[in-house]
């Protein structure tokens, strides 16, 4: 190996090492904001149990209030018009 190319072999390693150097912190928050958007993920599914919570005690009450008119209809009425 001749001086010449040694000196190229250095310059290439502090070359790549540097930009590893460099980019490792940016690879990082890379990562970071993946990471960061899986919570986010993971917080919309928490919403949506919730919504589908919420829709499901409102389709109980509409039942029973369904049930209830129903049961007022059925029943005779009495008063003044009732004969």
């Amino acid at each position: 190996m001749t001086p010449e190319e040694g000196i190229k072999f250095l310059l290439l390693f502090f070359f790549i090492g540097g930009s590893f150097w460099i980019l490792r912190p940016l690879g990082r928050a890379v990562a970071k904001k993946i990471e960061g958007s899986g919570s986010a993920s993971e917080e919309l599914l928490g919403e949506m149990d919730a919504l589908r919570h919420d829709v499901a005690q409102l389709s109980e009450r509409l039942d029973f209030t369904e049930r209830m008119l129903a049961k007022q209809q059925e029943q005779p009425r009495v008063g003044p018009g009732g004969r």
